[in-house]
């Protein structure tokens, strides 16, 4: 009942004004100023248009994309999607080291859990016929494989649904990134009469999906517009819709395992149902996934579990990362793991996890012997777990220490321990694996922000408008102008930048796409709109106060309106629309700088906008009356203007919002303030990877490593996660939450 009453608010409302607005005609009707009943009667006629249109934007919002997409423009954008996800995967790749040395021959077989139905069910299905090319992928395909096989048993499996399963750091999500890009080259290879029937492959996370209250057609849709500027906007949202509906997009997830217990189940009955259009590949941890099986099942899908690194493999594998003949150490440890299949050593180093971190964090001069001493130890020799441990501590030492020929880290390894730490520490008490950089609000008090916003806009706002006040009316008008002013626009820019949101807008600007024909002129009708809007508006208003001239003010302040309206639905209408220009994938740092531009080009348009109709209304009012401050007062319109535009360009972003949080964190964790800059120098040190607009840490384990750490000095973050102004509001793991919201069960 809480849902439908929220969906009929705007309806309730609209209805209300239109209540308010007939008792006021019938109090006008009944008041000594019955001659001026024209102008408000222009005025009911601007309020029932302002409800109808508000009416009319919600239903739209509120009601399904429905667009049909033509064939032609699908193809189109698959195409550009293949051509942005293969430079996003390929850069991935290469930051995980998986195009050069050669990747590690991981293979795979049938599970040995129960985690999906009979393999019968997937191979007899014919949901979706083989890829062009490719052969159907019987049982015995199924049985097991290379790595260099599983573009195989995707494009052939008649179910389209595929389960891989596999222990910590197993590599899974190596598997898939390779068999995306073998999946781009393939689907570039065919003849471009067949190219419609192979579909794009893309990667999301399940973090943030809550099957209970969005479907995944629509998940997925919105994941597609936060990651790919070609989605941007009502239209993009619409094609990407119509890509899935048509099958034109494969769709990969990853982290089944890292969402809630309790929501594992529905997901997966979720996907069952739901995802029937394009073909589905699962990534997951094969305990997680079979106790989620054992109480529902993804329909149709066969599965396959990688195989532990046997220590022959393993050995040939880290010969081939070294000099040749190789160092002493080296050469000892490559010898040591297949003479000792059972040791402690081979154990921790038989996945790929563990030996692309020897690979990283043992270069080329170091002495690996430090890693055999520690498993000779006399008296207390270590364990497996000991091992991966000592693996993981050195990821960030081998990361912020110089090496000869390169210049010196920006940060030294104490602030990099400290704030990753923080960072992995504040991620496990929100049970995620992304860091969303407009989430960061989230992890301090909001009042600081808000009391700092305010602050700000007094100064930057009040002041000057105060002055420019001041110039067409007196002093002492100014001040108390400039201060009460200040005060209002203070209160609503703080109260707005309090609490984080998901940007306004993730794909970036595209300034020579501002001055579009068609964009202009979906500007133009809403200007019209508007400009009819002020007409009758101002002709209730002057009218009354100045007898005789309400129609030459109701006109001039329509054409003003009109024209700013015009200028600035143009330019947003025209940066939201997708074209080929916007064909490279959002990584954090775009999106961060895409929003901080948005947010200037929007207050510049309000600023304009501003001037524009306070100028002209300013000189019609005061000008038909003989008063000699005209130029004065457009003057004062015009710094107001700009500055009202500077403080919507400043607080609109959620840009803005995270800066101050990151002072906050700064203060309260000596994490560095510039946070962005230091996120970008730990992925470029591969500590971080990016998956789309968010971050992560290169691997599940490594954040939990340096959480544990965080845990045993004692000295969590200095201040828990409150919700907004709450200063007394428990931390996500004592806040009492319903099942659906439960942090997940990180796994270590």
């Amino acid at each position: 009942m809480g849902g439908r009453a929220r969906d009929l608010w705007p309806f309730v409302a609209a209805g209300a004004i239109a209540v308010v607005t007939v008792a006021g005609l019938v109090a006008v009707w009944l008041s000594p100023h019955r001659a001026e009943l024209e102008g408000f009667g222009g005025l009911a006629i601007s309020v029932a248009g302002i409800a109808a249109a508000w009416i009319v934007w919600v239903w739209r919002h509120k009601s399904p994309i429905s667009r049909v997409v033509p064939e032609e423009e699908l193809s189109r954008l698959a195409d550009l999607l293949a051509g942005a996800v293969g430079k996003e995967w390929t850069r991935a790749a290469g930051e995980r080291g998986l195009l050069e040395p050669t990747p590690i021959p991981v293979q795979w077989q049938r599970p040995t859990a129960p985690i999906a139905g009979p393999v019968a069910a997937a191979v007899a299905s014919t949901r979706f016929a083989p890829l062009p090319g490719l052969a159907a992928a019987g049982e015995q395909r199924l049985q097991a494989g290379q790595m260099s096989e599983l573009h195989e048993v995707y494009g052939g499996l008649g179910s389209g649904r595929l389960v891989i399963a596999g222990g910590p750091g197993s590599g899974k999500s190596s598997a898939a990134v390779l068999l995306i890009l073998d999946a781009l080259r393939y689907r570039q290879k065919i003849s471009q009469e067949v190219r419609p029937e192979v579909p794009v492959p893309v990667m999301f996370t399940l973090h943030e999906w809550d099957p209970g209250t969005q479907r995944v057609r629509d998940w997925l849709a919105e994941r597609l517009w936060q990651t790919y500027p070609l989605f941007a906007g009502k239209q993009g949202a619409g094609a990407a819709c119509g890509m899935l509906d048509k099958g034109r997009i494969a769709v990969i997830l990853d982290g089944l395992d890292e969402i809630p217990e309790k929501l594992r189940p529905a997901v997966l009955r979720a996907l069952s149902q739901q995802a029937t259009t394009f073909r589905l590949v699962l990534l997951t941890r094969s305990a997680e996934m079979a106790n989620a099986a054992a109480q529902a099942l993804l329909q149709g899908a066969a599965a396959i579990e990688l195989r532990d690194i046997a220590p022959g493999a393993a050995a040939d594998y880290l010969t081939r990362t070294q000099l040749h003949p190789p160092p002493q150490g080296w050469h000892e440890l490559t010898s040591r793991l297949p003479q000792e299949p059972g040791s402690p050593l081979a154990q921790a180093l038989n996945n790929p996890l563990m030996l692309t971190l020897v690979r990283d964090t043992y270069r080329a001069g170091d002495d690996v012997g430090e890693l055999l001493g520690l498993c000779d130890a006399a008296g207390h020799p270590a364990s497996s777990e000991d091992i991966t441990d000592h693996l993981l501590d050195r990821v960030l030492r081998a990361a912020y220490t110089q090496q000869p020929g390169e210049p010196p880290p920006r940060y030294d390894l104490s602030t990099a321990e400290r704030a990753l730490r923080c960072i992995a520490t504040r991620m496990n008490k929100d049970g995620t694996r992304d860091l969303q950089w407009w989430h960061v609000p989230a992890w301090a008090y909001a009042a600081p922000r808000v009391i700092a916003t305010c602050f700000g806009a007094v100064l930057v706002f009040g002041f000057p408008a105060g002055i420019a006040d001041g110039i067409a009316t007196g002093l002492g008008d100014g001040i108390v102008t400039g201060l009460g002013v200040g005060l209002v626009v203070a209160f609503v820019a703080g109260f707005a930048c309090g609490r984080g949101k998901v940007p306004s807008r993730m794909a970036p600007v595209r300034w020579r796409r501002l001055f579009r024909r068609r964009p202009l002129g979906v500007g133009l009708l809403i200007g019209i709109g508007l400009g009819l809007w002020a007409s009758s508006l101002t002709l209730a208003g002057v009218g009354l106060l100045r007898p005789g001239q309400g129609l030459e003010a109701g006109l001039v302040a329509g054409v003003a309106c009109g024209l700013g309206a015009w200028l600035g639905t143009g330019l947003v209408a025209g940066m939201s629309r997708p074209g080929t220009d916007n064909t490279s994938p959002l990584d954090p740092l775009s999106s961060w700088r895409s929003d901080r531009a948005f947010g200037l080009v929007v207050g510049l348009v309000v600023g304009l906008g501003l001037w524009l109709v306070e100028g002209l209304i300013f000189w019609l009012v005061v000008g038909l009356g003989g008063h000699r401050a005209v130029v004065s007062g457009v003057v004062a319109d015009l710094v107001a203007g700009l500055v009202i535009g500077l403080l919507v360009g400043l607080v609109y972003p959620q840009s803005w919002s995270s800066s101050l949080a990151f002072a906050q964190l700064a203060a309260s964790d000596r994490t560095p303030v510039r946070l962005m800059r230091f996120l970008e120098d730990a992925r470029s040190r591969s500590v971080l990877r990016t998956v789309g607009p968010v971050y992560q840490f290169r691997h599940a384990r490594l954040q939990d490593r340096l959480a544990a750490q965080e845990s045993a000095t004692g000295q969590g973050p200095g201040a828990p996660s409150p919700a907004a102004g709450d200063a007394a509001a428990p931390t996500a793991e004592a806040r009492p939450q319903p099942p659906s919201a439960q942090p997940p069960q990180l796994a270590s």
